[in-house]
This record gives structure tokens, sequence and C-alpha cells, in this order.
């Protein structure tokens, strides 16, 4: 939830140096977390109230598409995390998110990779992991099998909590789009630039699915239980808790 590619503005252009690529989308990205404008504040919120809340013994937390970790931090303060490790592709993002975690109260481990491949790699055993705007770049069937790969992770006693894209039951994919179109208006801080930029990667690559779906693909990836935590206002974005 804390990626650059959250919102899908972290594919190179050519002819620009990386370090100034990223430092401009950086900024866009940073624009629309401290505006809320996809409501991360709201989400992270409930993550913190779910791991306070129901978290009784310490935990290993697996933060996939970290990015600079910043949230993620606030909604571990005060729970028993005993370990963090994050997953993300950018290597600046990693870079600020040392920075960010080191006043958590446990050790940390982050790992630079595509996420998929490091899902498929790991072999350690994990309390929660959590998933935050990066699942929806992928079709049905291939958000099954990372969702398998997760279940695998968190064994018997884990969770998944993943926030993204959600349509209500009956909805198409264009009609979400028509839905994300008429934000425009209240994103006052991007640009006309920065919006096109987003906006464009959001209609090319973003797959959302109906609460139901998400619910089938808990059941269906051998999760027992689905709990629906919280839902944006705008009813784009709904976060998901997967118990077995």
């Amino acid at each position: 939830m804390d990626s650059v590619d959250d919102v899908g503005i972290c594919s190179m252009t050519a002819g620009k140096p990386a370090a100034i690529l990223f430092q401009q989308q950086w900024r866009t990205y940073r624009k629309i977390v401290d505006n809320n404008y996809l409501f991360h504040r709201e989400a992270y919120e409930c993550l913190h109230r779910t791991l306070a809340g129901e978290m009784d013994k310490p935990f290993r937390f697996l933060d996939i598409a970290c990015g600079d970790a910043s949230s993620t931090v606030d909604a571990l303060k005060g729970t028993m995390v005993a370990q963090y490790d994050g997953i993300d592709l950018s290597e600046p993002a990693l870079q600020m998110a040392a920075r960010n975690l080191a006043p958590l109260s446990c050790p940390f481990e982050l790992h630079h990779a595509d996420f998929g491949a490091a899902l498929r790699q790991w072999s350690e055993p994990v309390d929660v992991v959590s998933v935050g705007l990066s699942l929806h770049h992928f079709r049905a069937p291939e958000k099954l099998d990372l969702m398998r790969e997760i279940r695998r992770v968190v064994g018997q006693d884990g969770v998944l909590v993943l926030y993204e894209n959600t349509s209500p039951d009956g909805e198409c994919r264009e009609s979400w789009m028509a839905r994300w179109d008429i934000q425009r208006p209240h994103w006052t801080a991007l640009s006309a630039v920065e919006w096109d930029a987003v906006t464009s990667h959001v209609h090319e690559n973003d797959h959302p699915e109906t609460a139901s779906t998400w619910h089938e693909l808990g059941r269906a990836a051998a999760f027992g239980r689905v709990r629906e935590l919280f839902v944006a206002p705008t009813d784009l974005f709904r976060l998901y808790c997967f118990q077995v």
C-alpha cells in the first residue's frame, strides 16, 4: 500500500535517468497519499485496529509492495509485531523504508524483488501478510495463484489483509473505470499531466474484482473466513481480511 506502483506510475520512460524519473513519480504518489485520494488513512487505521485488537501474541508481518512503508509503520505502532519483512521492486523506495522502519521496536528485513517470485520462494512462516493496491494489476486466475502462495506462507493460524480495487456486485470493469474518472474534480493537487498519467495506467492495467469474487477467491485459496473491514467512500476500494 505504500508503493509508487500502487497507482501505476512507476513504468519507465525512455531517455530519463531512473533517479530523476523516480523522484518525479514519487512526488506525484506523495500528493495522492498526502491528500488521501485513495483513502489510505482510513484503510491503515482499520488495519491498525485489526492488528491491535486481534493479534494477541507476537507476530511476523510481511508487507507486499511495501514502498517506503511509512503508513505501515503507523499501523504497526502499538501492536505486538515482532518481525517486519517488506518486498518491493523499487530500490529507492526500500531505502526510504529502511529509514521509516527504524523507530519500530522490532527487527526488519527488506527484500528487493518481484513479489510474485519472492512469494514462490518464501519458506519461513509469517503470521500476517498485507497487500495493498497491487493485486489489481493481475487477472482473477493470477490473483488466485498469488493468494494460494500467501495461504501457504501464513500456515494454519495466519491472516491475509488486502486493500484492493473492488466493484459492487453486478458492476463491470467499464463502469468501475467510469466511476474512477469522475473523481477528477476532487484531485485538485494533481496537475493535468499527473492526473492523465495515473488515469491512463489505471485504464490500461487495473482489473477490479466484485465483492463476491473476492470472497470466492478467498475460499478457492483455502481461506476459511473472509471479512470486509472497510469500504472507501468512493466505493472503488475495499479492505478484506482472509483468515484460515
